[in-house]
């Protein structure tokens, strides 16, 4: 070992080895330096935690539909898994917030023209990503509301005629053996496919900001100065921190239960029911609530079945986040407040208009419709 190595500290060592230089020396603009320019380092984090809380319960849960429920409410009886299940639940809600943000804030300051627009399509993908993640994470909580993740996968499988090829029926879904082949493919995508995919994309999405550069606050005017792309991460690190210490409160001290047993086992007070959940009454969490509210949107229109409203969103939505970078006229970033609202950006604005437009409603519409 040559001398400078010797008189190196063994954390200076352990940094090198771990290219912390690269880091250290990648500057960036120091007006970047805040929290609307760190919300997807931010989400990274909460999407890491969401990762080793969820490797943890793994431990206990088994995707078995005869006893999955009887699992979740063992969480939630118990001090400490219950601590570690509440957390992988609230967090979901957290990371769809900050998701949702992330997302905003690159719209408005138009930080997916020019040569980033591969920045934004990913950025896209990953959003497809969590939501599928969220879905499955939703089923395997195997309670009624669980339980219609399946069932509206088996509504929207036979609206297309492949209901039967999939095995996905109402006698397939009643029946424990059946429902757990299910059940396992959703914990299957959920532990395995959907993270995997979710690292890719974010290790592709973080190539591409540095290749590519971060983008500039249109709201502050460029003083030229530079700062270690360190100083960034420690707003990341900070962000993460309040995350920890939050949700962890939250949820070792805001109790919830495990919900009613799905119709499929003989607890259940609906056992042998055919009805669909929301048939039922039982209503997705705040996330996909404007899944089933687009589905009480159809039906209000008399489309038939109804579950080709949650179809024809979930499409809208996806083709409205790829064609965004393709409608904006504007070929450069916004570098005040007027280009932001320039009127070549019409097109982008209205396609967005009309994404948060369904989300509002649908949401609104599950929440006041009782059953259906």
């Amino acid at each position: 070992m040559s001398t400078d190595d010797e008189s190196k500290s063994i954390w200076s060592r352990v940094g090198d080895q771990l290219g912390y230089g690269v880091v250290r020396d990648y500057l960036v603009p120091v007006e970047t330096n805040n929290v609307w320019y760190s919300l997807g380092g931010i989400l990274g984090i909460a999407i890491v935690l969401q990762f080793i809380f969820g490797f943890i319960l793994l431990y206990k849960y088994i995707p078995d539909a005869g006893i999955a429920f009887g699992i979740t409410q063992s969480f939630i009886n118990s001090p400490t898994w219950k601590i570690m299940l509440n957390f992988h639940f609230y967090n979901s809600f957290l990371i769809a917030g900050l998701l949702a943000a992330h997302m905003m804030r690159v719209f408005i300051s138009g930080a997916y023209r020019g040569a980033k627009k591969g920045l934004w399509l990913i950025g896209a993908a990953l959003s497809g990503l969590v939501l599928l993640i969220y879905i499955t994470g939703e089923a395997l909580h195997w309670d009624e509301i669980g339980f219609g993740v399946p069932w509206n996968i088996k509504e929207s499988l036979a609206a297309v005629n492949l209901a039967g090829f999939f095995r996905y029926t109402d006698t397939s879904l009643l029946s424990i053996p059946t429902a757990t082949e299910k059940l396992t493919q959703l914990y299957a995508v959920h532990v395995a496919l959907a993270p995997i995919l979710i690292m890719i994309f974010v290790g592709l999405h973080l190539y591409l900001v540095r290749a590519k550069g971060i983008s500039m606050p249109f709201w502050k005017k460029p003083s030229g100065r530079k700062a270690p792309f360190i100083s960034h991460i420690k707003i990341w690190l900070a962000g993460g921190l309040v995350i920890l210490i939050a949700l962890l409160l939250l949820a070792a001290f805001v109790p919830r239960d495990a919900g009613v047993a799905p119709q499929l086992i003989p607890s259940s007070p609906f056992y042998g029911v055919d009805n669909d959940p929301g048939g039922l009454g039982f209503k997705p969490t705040f996330f996909i609530g404007w899944t089933r509210g687009m589905n009480i949107f159809a039906a209000d229109l008399g489309i038939s079945p109804d579950i080709l409203g949650a179809m024809s969103a979930t499409g809208l939505f996806a083709l409205i986040l790829l064609i965004i970078p393709f409608i904006d006229r504007v070929r450069k970033e916004p570098s005040d407040r007027a280009e932001i609202f320039s009127r070549k950006r019409i097109w982008a604005f209205i396609a967005i208009a009309v994404f948060w437009a369904i989300f509002v409603i649908g949401i609104v519409l599950n929440a006041i419709t009782a059953v259906g």
